[in-house]
């Protein structure tokens, strides 16, 4: 894979591990990344719980996510902008 490859797949999925964390530094962390992130774009946070208080969050400012669990005992949340046809049209598996 070449450089430019590997940097424009960084560009479009940006990946936060938050299992180890304390909130409400998940919760935290997840907005200033979404203050920054470009149409087309998304985050995938990994999380020990499922954090709805964030869900709610989300929605409020625009944006739409996917949450689910993982076999291994965590949660995946995927987020994107509600109004990103690219991003929510993107395969999430």
């Amino acid at each position: 894979m070449s450089e430019g490859t590997e940097r424009k797949i960084l560009e479009l999925f940006r990946n936060i591990d938050a299992r180890g964390w304390e909130p409400p530094r998940p919760f935290e962390c997840m907005l200033e990344t979404l203050e920054a992130l470009p149409r087309g774009s998304k985050v995938v946070m990994l999380v020990p719980c499922e954090p709805r208080p964030l869900f709610r969050t989300l929605k409020a400012n625009g944006f739409d996510y996917r949450c689910r669990f993982d076999p291994a005992g965590h949660f995946e949340v995927t987020v994107w902008h509600a109004a990103d046809t690219l991003a929510s049209s993107a395969s999430l598996d």
